[in-house]
């Protein structure tokens, strides 16, 4: 039980890592132009801002940065107890605490957990198939001027419906009953290019 609440507990920190060094790092630099360019804006509340700012980003990065060396140090590990070459550069799911490394010369691939420091190694052939998702989001956005409003030189605001792929997803297909699916939420191109280099891994 307290191995998977470390787990998720991580996993969770991971997600949220990556926006929260980016949004603090934005507002760390805008906050300190802010105080080298205008004079209004040398207060104690804005040195305190880019403070909490710069801190915020610097822990963020911290423990990607701790997270990604325990990753890579579990799958150095694998290699030496199994003797095969799995490679720690290409870590599927990272930054989440569960990830698969993947030995293309042995074909192999091994679904770790670098919270815990458990991992099972399966043939290639465990991996069925692979595929990316993504949800469709509808909005209404405004397109430019409409139709004159009668007895007025007004225009009316003209909008159309306007869809958008989010929420991208790389999907495995396991030779898992009990775990027959895995996702792992990424960015379009990521997910792209992941199906591309499993692509390369299983069939080249």
């Amino acid at each position: 039980m307290h191995g998977i609440v470390k787990t998720v507990g991580t996993s969770v920190f991971g997600a949220f890592a990556i926006p929260v060094a980016g949004i603090a790092g934005l507002g760390a630099i805008g906050s300190l132009l802010a105080w080298i360019f205008s004079a209004q804006n040398r207060t104690g509340g804005m040195f305190l801002f880019f403070v909490v700012a710069s801190t915020t980003c610097l822990l963020a990065i911290r423990f990607l940065a701790a997270l990604h060396k325990k990753a890579q140090n579990l799958v150095d590990d694998i290699n030496r107890q199994s003797n095969l070459s799995f490679n720690p550069s290409n870590l599927l799911g990272y930054p989440a605490t569960v990830f698969l490394v993947f030995d293309k010369s042995n074909r192999k691939l091994a679904v770790c957990n670098s919270s815990t420091g458990d991992f099972q190694i399966h043939d290639l052939a465990y991996l069925l198939a692979w595929r990316y998702e993504w949800k469709n989001k509808q909005s209404m956005e405004l397109s430019g001027i409409g139709r004159q409003i009668d007895g007025t030189n007004m225009h009316a605001p003209s909008f159309e419906r306007v869809e958008r792929r989010e929420s991208f997803a790389l999907v495995l297909e396991l030779a898992n009953e009990n775990n027959p699916v895995l996702k792992f939420p990424m960015s379009e191109r990521a997910a792209k290019e992941w199906c591309a280099k499993l692509n390369a891994i299983v069939n080249g």
